[in-house]
């Protein structure tokens, strides 16, 4: 018997069937969801013998949860988030850092959900960034580009600014996310500058994250 979890955001639709306690199939949605692509993936993947279907996510309460003739429920977007991120992981607590429009960040400690905070950069800043500035118009392509970017042409670092060795701040520390930016720069380079600037915000809220709780070790999970 299979059970198919729908996550529906704000900008994509994630679509998991899981059975035999393992994920088996996975579906991303990026133009909206509609229950005939729901159907389309179950009968891709041959899914007849359908259990359950849960729904999580912003936009689950404005659709029919009952379409697909089956038992159905609703699971609240954090709880779903801490569940799943420390099932993924295999650990028993852990902050889990959801990656998606934007970020949240949560504190999974077994069946004790707390919502620590989070912030409006995450993968939809870096997407319609890297989209309305250079052009680029999937993940795959920001991905590929960033990895043939040389971030010294854009963030200004401890190293430019000083040849001393400062205790705390290596000279490879980011001073300021595009506070270099040199003339003659590459789209590689700045493509890796966005990534850059988006992975440090995101990473600098977790580190403050754990200084509010006991909990040290972080999981990130999203799209991104």
């Amino acid at each position: 018997m299979s059970i198919i979890s729908i996550d529906i955001g704000s900008s994509t639709t994630k679509v998991v069937e899981f059975a035999n306690n393992q994920i088996k199939n996975t579906l991303i949605i990026r133009d909206g969801y509609t229950e005939d692509k729901i159907r389309d993936f179950m009968k891709k993947h041959e899914i007849i013998n359908l259990e359950k279907v849960v729904f999580t996510g912003i936009g689950a309460d404005k659709v029919n949860i009952n379409a697909y003739g089956v038992p159905s429920a609703k699971v609240e977007e954090f709880t779903a988030i801490a569940n799943g991120g420390l099932y993924l992981a295999k650990k028993e607590k852990a902050i889990i850092v959801s990656v998606g429009t934007g970020t949240a960040i949560i504190e999974a400690n077994g069946k004790e959900v707390k919502h620590l905070g989070g912030t409006g950069i995450g993968a939809g800043t870096l997407f319609n960034i890297c989209n309305r500035m250079l052009g680029i118009n999937s993940f795959d392509e920001i991905l590929k580009l960033s990895r043939d970017g040389e971030i010294g042409k854009i963030d200004l670092r401890i190293g430019d600014i000083t040849d001393k060795d400062i205790p705390t701040l290596p000279k490879d520390l980011t001073l300021s996310n595009f506070g270099k930016f040199e003339l003659d720069a590459k789209k590689e380079d700045i493509v890796l500058g966005f990534v850059n600037m988006v992975a440090e915000v995101i990473g600098m809220m977790v580190a403050f994250a754990t200084i509010k709780s006991d909990i040290k070790e972080a999981v990130c999970i999203g799209n991104i």
